[in-house]
């Protein structure tokens, strides 16, 4: 079972000789003055990247221009960070994954701060490593896949994932969603400059330092999350971070994150110089015993998440058609129901001011019944098909599991998607068709007294 929110995660244990062990990662308001990366002595073990691009069936993404973001990705569970359940996230040519306060607010952050995150930021930010590149010349690329294993089988890749964040964080970890970002070959982003030198005679000749190949960098991220807690994997590729950092303009790469409600990390590694910093690869990394690879946990107490919740349900749930059938329309009005001898009154809840409810009086032949719910005028709010037949409702979500069940995917998880869910597993139901049994019962003695004439006249 996933730990408690707030839990501390205990360190892995380490080598005689490795270097000493990381901080576990700061909780909200620290400015993150731990050491997070020892100097890596090559007798540390690098870490591989996972196997990636078209074999692997990643998605390719690029854009041959100076900035450009990926497409955005919205898990259904959400992703914890900070304190607050995110929708949605993409990332960056320049080694960052956002968070956007909505879909609207996609836009590009191509420079580092010098002074790295203050926990102040209104933009949610993670820096795998956040420095200024550029993709226009036609070299480098971008791949990514998603993988959701909430409700279904585990590939290898997830499952490595998962047993890195139990070694690593001392967690009995299972993920639900985890996406894989590949920074293939990255170059830096490098001022046009005069490539001409002076002659003895001060004239100018023109270089071909121009077609001289760039230093590339290649790196990966990993997000994953089970609903509650999330993690991030950043794995720089050994002997391939190899930016020429005394060509650069500024030196200000960053690795962190900020969460956008006051949870911060800038890594130590970072506040090193430019020689040490802009080679990720050859330090030990934040929380693990491998050169290379970092591991932060990224959720501050989120709270309570309703659409894991729903989702968890909706995947147990059978097929509506399996049980339906024989089941009634719903009354019209709720004077109509309370005639009807199918149909019974629920008892009084926190909703009984302004919503009344009828249920089936009993089930149908599978166990399951119907739930009608009336406003304050009286009239068919919506109905329900429900799998299961209770004799006894409430109208409200913190006594009727029924009810419960919708206020999770359809009012608490935030998500018109998930409420759709739940309409398929609870179908709606109108009053179309529906007929009293005094209707019926006048109907049929109708047509008996016209049956009985009939006879009589022959």
């Amino acid at each position: 079972m996933p730990a408690p929110l707030g839990e501390a995660s205990p360190r892995a244990p380490t080598s005689p000789n490795a270097a000493p062990a990381p901080p576990s990662a700061p909780q909200r308001g620290n400015s993150a003055e731990e050491v997070s990366a020892s100097p890596g002595p090559l007798a540390l073990p690098a870490v591989p990247l996972y196997a990636y691009g078209a074999r692997e069936n990643d998605q390719e993404y690029v854009e041959r221009k100076v900035d450009f973001n990926s497409p955005l990705f919205k898990p259904e569970t959400g992703f914890p960070f900070g304190r607050t359940l995110r929708s949605s996230l993409y990332f960056t040519d320049n080694g960052q994954i956002i968070f956007p306060a909505s879909d609207n607010n996609v836009l590009t952050y191509p420079n580092p701060s010098a002074s790295g995150f203050n926990g102040h930021e209104e933009v949610p930010m993670i820096a795998v490593f956040w420095d200024n590149a550029d993709f226009s010349r036609g070299v480098g690329t971008t791949f990514y896949q998603e993988f959701s294993t909430l409700n279904t089988a585990k590939p290898p890749f997830v499952r490595d994932v998962e047993a890195k964040v139990r070694r690593y964080l001392r967690s009995s970890y299972s993920a639900a969603w985890t996406l894989k970002i590949t920074w293939e070959k990255a170059p830096v982003h490098a001022a046009r400059t005069d490539t001409r030198k002076v002659r003895a005679d001060g004239t100018k000749a023109l270089l071909n330092c121009q077609k001289t190949p760039r230093p590339t960098i290649t790196y990966q991220a990993v997000l994953t999350t089970d609903g509650f807690r999330s993690y991030i994997l950043m794995l720089y590729q050994d002997g391939a971070m190899q930016w020429d950092y005394t060509r650069l303009p500024s030196t200000n790469v960053l690795i962190g994150y900020t969460s956008g409600d006051g949870f911060y990390h800038n890594d130590d590694l970072t506040k090193r110089p430019p020689a040490a910093k802009y080679r990720p690869d050859q330090f030990r990394g934040y929380n693990t015993d491998l050169r290379g690879l970092w591991i932060y946990k990224l959720e501050s107490r989120v709270g309570t998440n309703y659409r894991l919740k729903c989702l968890a349900w909706t995947g147990q749930q059978q097929e509506p058609r399996t049980w339906s059938q024989g089941l009634p329309t719903c009354p019209c009005s709720l004077q109509q129901g309370q005639q009807d001898p199918r149909f019974k009154s629920s008892r009084g809840g926190k909703w009984g001011a302004r919503v009344s409810m009828l249920h089936s009086a009993s089930p149908n032949q599978h166990g399951a019944g119907v739930r009608c719910l009336y406003d304050s005028q009286d009239q068919l709010i919506e109905g329900r098909q429900e799998r299961y037949w209770r004799n006894s409702r409430q109208a409200s979500p913190y006594r009727d599991q029924e009810l419960k069940l919708y206020d999770w995917c359809c009012n608490r998880a935030g998500s018109a998607h998930l409420c759709a869910r739940y309409s398929e597993k609870r179908p709606k139901i109108g009053c179309d068709g529906y007929q009293s049994p005094s209707t019926d019962s006048s109907e049929e003695a109708e047509n008996d007294s016209d049956e009985q004439i009939d006879g009589e006249d022959k």
